[in-house]
């Protein structure tokens, strides 16, 4: 199992190993400290702004095969900035969703139910994750449908 890459995440954030005690006493509740011009550690705010999502809906089947294959390159490339994505998949030749998700390198799908009669058939993935490249993910996805 895969479940933790140590390196991938020191890529991300390579503060992850370092000690983040500078000797002060930590609190439960949420409040500001107050620093003194000789404070003398590093201070580490944490942002969200790298993080982002996006959906890619469809309603074009997709091909397998072409899905697979950019979908294993693209882990591959940007794994490591790729926090979560998931969806549900509609599959050329399939009559049940696709259902897939992932987490950085881990990535996984299983037939989910049958397409309702009059159901209308769409894909719908959603990705999250430190500055993904947006344009090439939604290219590449779109190069997939049939």
């Amino acid at each position: 199992l895969r479940g933790f890459n140590r390196n991938a995440k020191l890529e991300i954030d390579p503060e992850f190993l370092s000690a983040d005690d500078h000797g002060h006493h930590h609190h439960d509740h949420d409040h500001d400290h107050v620093h003194g011009e000789h404070c003398d550690h590093p201070h580490h705010h944490a942002h969200d702004d790298d993080v982002k999502s996006f959906v890619f809906r469809s309603d074009k089947a997709f091909n397998a095969a072409k899905l697979e294959d950019f979908l294993g390159s693209i882990v591959q490339v940007y794994g490591p900035k790729m926090l979560r994505y998931k969806g549900v998949l509609y599959m050329k030749g399939a009559d049940r969703k696709v259902v897939f998700q992932g987490v950085h390198q881990l990535m996984g799908s299983d037939m989910g139910p049958k397409w309702l009669p009059g159901e209308k058939k769409q894909s719908k993935m959603v990705f999250i994750g430190l500055d993904l490249p947006r344009e090439i993910l939604e290219q590449g996805l779109a190069g997939c449908l049939v």
